[in-house]
């Protein structure tokens, strides 16, 4: 707080100094009984040794197992190093966040999977770590998003490029008129396509 020095003038012109009061230091408390309180949505599911599978990705399936204290990422139906590539943006993103051991990161037993282990905290009364390995996952899905939505899009215009174009880029059939002999393709085929030569030799 800054200080005031208060200078009291009177009718007679003596001045009067008023010194600033003593600082005062106020002390309190703030008890957070739940400092956690958030919710997300996702497409997953409880398997019935009590796994939980997230499956909003489009490229992995991610595993979190309470049971065995890990963390399994699996490719849907592809492989490739685009997999790989994913899997390891996961793994580094829950790193980064101080979720698993990064020296307990590797293959799987399945096939195309990876695998690590989800650290041990050292307050476990305080810290869930399969809730805090949900919220890292979920952050994770929410910084592929925004790319993945690019590529879904960048499919549909491409679709709709192809099969319904604008006028600047299409012409109706017939606006353009077909010559008798273009290239190889001959308007007039006769008996060469009778024995599969229309197209062929220039016929």
């Amino acid at each position: 707080m800054a200080d005031f020095n208060v200078k009291i003038v009177d009718n007679k012109g003596v001045e009067t100094r008023v010194p600033p009061p003593p600082p005062t230091v106020a002390s309190f408390k703030v008890t957070v009984e739940n400092p956690i309180a958030a919710k997300v949505n996702l497409k997953a599911r409880k398997t019935m040794d009590g796994n939980i599978l997230i499956v909003d990705h489009p490229e992995i399936d991610i595993v979190l197992s309470p049971s065995q204290n890990k963390v399994l990422a699996l490719s849907k139906n592809q492989y490739g190093d685009h997999i790989y590539a994913t899997q390891n943006r996961l793994f580094e993103h829950l790193r980064r966040n101080g979720i698993i051991d990064p020296a307990t990161v590797h293959g799987g037993n399945i096939f195309g999977s990876l695998e690590g282990t989800i650290l041990t905290p050292k307050e476990p009364a305080k810290i869930d770590p399969i809730q805090m390995s949900l919220y890292t996952v979920v952050s994770f899905l929410l910084e592929e998003k925004p790319h993945y939505l690019a590529v879904q899009q960048y499919k549909i215009d491409f679709e709709k490029e192809l099969l319904d174009p604008s006028e600047k880029d299409s012409t109706e059939l017939g606006e353009i008129p077909h010559k008798p002999h273009k290239g190889t393709v001959n308007q007039h085929t006769g008996y060469p396509a009778q024995y599969g030569l229309f197209g062929r030799g220039g016929y």
